[in-house]
């Protein structure tokens, strides 16, 4: 089953854009993809830096009956198994849902629920990285000049009803094995930071619910939200 396609030469942000279809009583399952973002956003409304060249789409789908922190792990393995057709090795799963060439980001997923409709919004640097630290694109891995952003979208999409199908038949621990075979992470100190708050502690994979497990004190700690950092201890941050 093929998905529509809703090309845009620029927009503020797919995401948004998604968001008003919805909230406009105007969504259908589609892919909404543009060659420019004026106001591109990641996680927790932070800004994503949107360079031409790169793929930004977002996917309007109804909603499964499943708990989001399992969807959201369902969708950044689809995502991963959709690049790594282009980077076969040391590609990585980063919680909560990134994808990392070694220690660089290649991908970020956003997900939001509004009403029975959940829209997947994924930024990846197909042919050049953004002006930031720890990220590097498909193409300059690859060693290339050029990558269709339109055949990555593909892959993604046709990765995205497999693994959704794969979460309906086959259960979380599919997608569960694939997440430990894939993070970069385990048994490394790591802190996770939600808003102002932070906590460290041994990165210990992942529960049947999708949440992070974290050791600490001798207890296991199970973390639903947040970002998690390698190495942060001693570090100061500052939250604006």
């Amino acid at each position: 089953m093929s998905t529509e396609i809703i090309g845009l030469q620029s927009v503020d942000s797919t995401h948004k854009f998604a968001i008003r279809l919805i909230e406009t009583k105007k969504a259908r399952e589609c892919a909404i993809v543009a060659e420019n973002q004026t106001n591109g956003v990641g996680r927790c409304e932070r800004p994503w830096t949107s360079v031409r060249g790169n793929l930004f789409a977002s996917i309007i789908k109804k909603l499964p009956d499943q708990e989001l922190g399992k969807l959201s792990l369902t969708v950044a393995c689809a995502i991963h198994a959709a690049i790594l057709k282009y980077i076969p090795k040391d590609l990585h799963l980063h919680w909560p849902n990134d994808v990392h060439y070694k220690k660089s980001k290649v991908s970020g997923i956003l997900i939001a629920i509004v009403d029975d409709w959940m829209v997947i919004s994924v930024g990846v640097n197909v042919n050049a990285a953004p002006y930031v630290a720890d990220a590097t694109s498909i193409a300059e891995v690859c060693g290339v000049k050029f990558i269709s952003t339109k055949e990555v979208l593909k892959n993604i999409l046709v990765s995205l009803e497999d693994w959704f199908n794969n979460l309906v038949v086959l259960g979380f621990s599919c997608v569960k094995n694939y997440w430990l075979r894939y993070i970069n992470e385990m048994d490394c100190k790591v802190t996770i930071r939600n808003g102002s708050d932070s906590l460290t502690g041994v990165f210990g994979g992942i529960d049947d619910s999708g949440r992070l497990i974290l050791k600490k004190d001798g207890r296991n700690l199970l973390v639903s939200s947040g970002d998690m950092f390698l190495n942060m201890e001693g570090i100061k941050v500052c939250y604006e």
